[in-house]
């Protein structure tokens, strides 16, 4: 099903750093903003950089529109530099979107890694019941936006690399640990997390969703810069997903 999608200049409302190069920008889009499902993204145009960058849909409600992003390189880097008041280009929303209604019997499972958590925090804004979430970073000063996940209503765990925050080591160990047979399971982060996610799903014959990462230049198709292999056919991560039942891959 094609899902409607605007391109339109739009206004800057917060663009707001949070910790070491991570930032979170707020714009006003009334209709991206109602028509967002948990899971798409938009593609922001940043002035000075040749491709567009794919950025996860973090939160809305009826005028605004919330991204989480982190300055890896010139065009993240003019992007944080953006004020309040400020314009920027952006299209969306794009892709498709998480399964919202878990079976009756079943338990959610969210799982985030790095900024991943936008994928989640929004998913867990509009699942139809509440259940565990699982959150992993390097270090605790890399957890993000953590009062704001507090309020989602789920059972947290949180795991960091150092141990400075919750359990120590990753947080597919920590998923382990706690899998049961009636999850319903939904993934997003960095692609090793994901595809330890993904085997021991599939191994346990569990459903579940993953939100897969790659690079991106159009974020509708044209480029075919984001095709991957799911089963013998290609798929593009922009059009076809990210989101992906994890049987399938």
């Amino acid at each position: 099903m094609d899902i409607k999608r605007w391109n339109y200049k739009v206004e800057i409302l917060k663009n707001e750093h949070i910790c070491l190069n991570f930032y979170k920008i707020v714009i006003c889009a009334k209709e991206i903003a109602k028509a967002a499902r948990a899971g798409q993204f938009c593609m922001l145009s940043v002035e000075n950089a040749y491709l567009k960058r794919p950025l996860s849909i973090y939160d809305t409600d009826k005028q605004t529109v919330s991204f989480l992003y982190k300055v890896v390189g010139r065009g993240t880097g003019y992007l944080s530099k953006l004020k309040k008041g400020d314009s920027i280009n952006i299209t969306g929303p794009l892709g498709s979107c998480y399964p919202l209604e878990p079976g009756k019997n079943k338990i959610p499972f969210l799982v985030a890694g790095g900024t991943g958590i936008a994928s989640i925090h929004f998913l867990a804004k509009q699942l139809n019941k509440k259940g565990l979430l699982f959150y992993g970073a390097k270090n605790k000063n890399e957890l993000l936006c953590v009062s704001e996940l507090k309020k989602l209503g789920f059972d947290l765990f949180f795991a960091t690399e150092d141990g400075s925050c919750g359990f120590k080591g990753f947080v597919t160990d920590l998923f382990d640990k706690n899998i049961k047979d009636n999850s319903i399971v939904y993934v997003c982060g960095p692609n090793i997390m994901a595809n330890k996610i993904i085997k021991t799903v599939n191994k346990l014959n569990i459903e579940g969703y993953v939100s897969l990462e790659e690079k991106m230049a159009c974020g509708i198709g044209v480029c075919q810069g984001c095709a991957i292999n799911v089963g013998n056919t290609k798929k593009l991560v922009c059009k076809d997903g990210p989101v992906f039942e994890m049987s399938l891959l």
